[in-house]
């Protein structure tokens, strides 16, 4: 493998170490509570909001005007992923959608789904531009710990089974790796590769959107916790000086 292959499998491994820690609070009940936990999702969404609006969305409408269409097809992917796999990113919210072993499976399979994207947008984003892969990386491994909690919480609700609640966030953790090496693989096998990324980031910039305004801004918005709304205010005025200061690196993807 070259320089560039193990950099981003490393990134990759450390978004799924923070599945893998997110379910590793199911063996330490109540070290984080339900505010904490949502104060992460609320900076996620900031700045994967951010990071849609202000940079993958104004950079692709630029290289095509068809491009758009395609942010549209991602949100829809999503979407309709979801609308058929049970999702949910508060722990609290399981019980209501979690009540059979089949509808268990459902939701394992649709966070996977989404795991997966998780691992398609880190590589895209850093074969865009470094700056641009630094954020997405930090604005997902912050949503990458509550999921974890969130599926093992699931499992172990169910199961009784805290080492089968580990594997789930395990598994969670390989198929962001999966969705890494898929976006890597497409991105390369294309002989018109430019084009195939900006689609890519595309999409991305629709899972993104998707992500931060309909899974995640719905919980903010029933948090009666000061913590965090200020959090997702926070996170957006953190992505603005984060731009700044990574503006002045050299614009080079890996």
């Amino acid at each position: 493998m070259s320089s560039i292959t193990w950099g981003i499998l490393n990134y990759l491994i450390l978004a799924a170490i923070a599945n893998v820690a997110g379910g590793l609070i199911i063996y330490i009940k109540k070290i984080w509570s339900d505010r904490a936990l949502h104060a992460l999702m609320a900076i996620s969404a900031g700045l994967l909001l951010s990071i849609a609006i202000l940079e993958l969305i104004p950079d692709v409408a630029e290289s095509n005007k068809f491009n758009p269409v395609y942010i549209l097809i991602g949100m829809l992917l999503i979407f309709f992923l979801e609308r058929w796999m049970p999702h949910s990113h508060s722990p609290n919210d399981t019980q209501e959608i979690i009540n059979t072993k089949n509808a268990l499976v459902g939701s394992i399979f649709g966070m996977m789904i989404h795991a997966f994207f998780d691992g398609f947008a880190i590589v895209v984003s850093f074969e865009m531009d470094t700056r641009i892969g630094i954020m997405v990386l930090v604005a997902i491994i912050l949503h990458k710990i509550p999921d974890g909690v969130t599926i093992s919480s699931i499992v172990f609700s169910i199961s009784k089974n805290k080492s089968k609640a580990i594997l789930s966030a395990l598994i969670m953790g390989v198929a962001t790796i999966v969705g890494g090496f898929a976006a890597w693989l497409i991105t390369g096998f294309f002989a018109n590769g430019d084009t195939v990324l900006v689609i890519a980031l595309s999409l991305t910039a629709g899972i993104f959107l998707h992500v931060s305004a309909v899974d995640l801004l719905p919980i903010i918005n029933h948090s009666r916790e000061r913590l965090v709304v200020l959090s997702f205010i926070l996170s957006i005025l953190a992505y603005l000086i984060m731009q700044w200061i990574l503006g002045m690196l050299p614009a080079t993807g890996l």
